[in-house]
């Protein structure tokens, strides 16, 4: 498996290193008396797929057959299939790819079967193809365009250290880019032009389009809480902090222009703009024991899927 640019920060996976990776971090000598730590094993998610009618889900079930890594779930512009990020094999010989399951008939499997590790799978706009975060075989990770035919190629070859990404309105695109450390990590913007902005640094992971406007949204660390942001791309302004996300909130998306969702523990939290608070908005712990971390709706608005990080099991 591919190692990521940066060993010691979680971003797509909690220190989803190699061994070579973790043995790159450790070059110190260590005393004969104290055990080298083992690497950091990577955590289950598993991914649900659930219908939504009226504030209320039905019909839930796990999307991903094997256990391990699978994240990062995304619809496609008709509703009848689900991507997601899906961790192929264990230990040295694992990687990520992106799975795809066919909602009418269930059936699963991969979208392209690559050689690299591939994270966030999202719809382009009006294309019948994936933009997806690749590691490659050198560690950077970049922006990739996947084909549902033919062969996959780099989008943006001078953005490298890309985390997360979410296209806007007018070929533009908010990008999660790596730094140093966690407080170096940035939110920048990109127009259809090339031109890249820095809006903020030691910042959270969620990025969201408000749908029929110019605005991006993202979160920028305030404390021990990640507070809501916009950036307005046609007057290039930045907003104050809006509102603070929910505690252990990182990720959220818009349900219409008027409505924003956001996922902390086993809830998932609705704000209106213009609002001081949340309100709890559906309630998941039927269904996850543990939290609930990303979600996605389908474009008719009749299906979620999110993703749940089980309880830890105890001895």
């Amino acid at each position: 498996m591919s190692a990521l640019t940066h060993c010691s920060v979680f971003i797509f996976v909690a220190a989803l290193c190699s061994n070579a990776c973790a043995q790159t971090a450790t070059t110190a000598a260590v005393p004969a008396a104290v055990p080298t730590p083992a690497p950091t094993a990577i955590p289950t998610y598993d991914v649900y797929l659930a219908d939504l009618l009226d504030g209320k889900i039905a019909n839930v079930k796990k999307v991903n057959a094997n256990v391990g890594y699978h994240n990062q779930p995304a619809f496609n512009l008709t509703g009848t299939q689900l991507y997601f990020t899906s961790q192929q094999g264990s230990g040295e010989k694992s990687q990520m790819d992106i799975a795809r399951y066919d909602i009418k008939t269930g059936t699963l499997d991969l979208f392209q079967n690559t050689a690299l590790s591939e994270y966030s799978p999202t719809v382009l706009p009006a294309d019948q193809a994936l933009s997806a975060v690749v590691v490659e075989a050198d560690g950077k990770q970049r922006l990739w365009r996947l084909p549902v035919t033919g062969e996959p190629a780099v989008m943006l070859p001078e953005v490298v250290g890309v985390g997360y990404h979410a296209w806007g309105p007018a070929d533009d695109v908010l990008l999660f880019i790596l730094g140093k450390d966690e407080a170096d990590h940035q939110i920048a913007y990109r127009n259809s032009n090339g031109d890249l902005t820095t809006l903020a640094r030691n910042i959270g992971r969620g990025l969201a389009w408000r749908p029929g406007t110019n605005e991006g949204y993202f979160s920028e660390r305030k404390g021990e809480r990640l507070a809501l942001k916009m950036y307005e791309t046609q007057n290039m302004q930045q907003s104050a902090q809006l509102v603070l996300l929910p505690e252990t909130a990182q990720d959220f998306r818009w349900w219409n222009r008027d409505l924003l969702i956001a996922s902390a523990g086993q809830k998932l939290h609705s704000w209106q703009p213009g609002d001081k608070r949340w309100q709890r908005w559906l309630d998941l712990s039927e269904h996850c024991d543990g939290s609930i971390s990303r979600f996605s709706f389908s474009i008719d608005q009749k299906q979620l899927a999110f993703v749940c990080q089980p309880a830890a099991v105890k001895p």
